[in-house]
């Protein structure tokens, strides 16, 4: 039976995973206030989240909805396995958007940390399933790696 369901993520930055929505071609709508999910059968199911991706982005019946969880501090995803899983994938909400949501998060930090440490410069490698952003900064001789397995 389609239905919603919620799934807590380590997603903080509203920017970076707004980024890696479009990056991935979602094509996400953004509201100050939650907004009502579309479900499978057209009701919300009392669902609602400040960032949506329509259902007719994917050619599903449902939305994926991003609702921001104010005591953990985290945004949770709503969405509907049974439209979402055939469309993106098993793997899509921790692989696909974990990995570009990290780069835009690497790369938000980076700018941050330039004021302190100076210009910085960003490497990209993979080797297997494993991708290294390597970052260097001029004014600083330690070479920071973050790698996502």
């Amino acid at each position: 039976m389609s239905h919603f369901s919620t799934v807590k993520t380590k997603l903080t930055n509203r920017e970076c995973l707004v980024q890696a929505l479009t990056d991935l071609n979602l094509s996400p709508q953004v509201h100050e206030k939650a907004q009502s999910l579309k479900g499978y059968y057209g009701s919300s199911q009392g669902q609602s989240a400040e960032i949506i991706v329509s259902g007719r982005t994917i050619k599903a019946r449902a939305d994926i909805g991003f609702k921001w969880n104010q005591a953990s501090g985290v945004y949770d995803v709503i969405h509907d396995s049974y439209e979402t899983v055939p469309k993106l994938g098993k793997d899509f909400f921790s692989n696909k958007l974990m990995l570009a949501y990290g780069k835009h998060l690497i790369r938000a930090k980076a700018a941050e940390l330039q004021e302190q440490f100076g210009e910085c410069a960003i490497a990209e490698s993979t080797s297997g399933t494993v991708q290294t952003l390597r970052l260097t900064f001029a004014g600083h001789q330690e070479v920071k790696q973050f790698a996502r397995r």
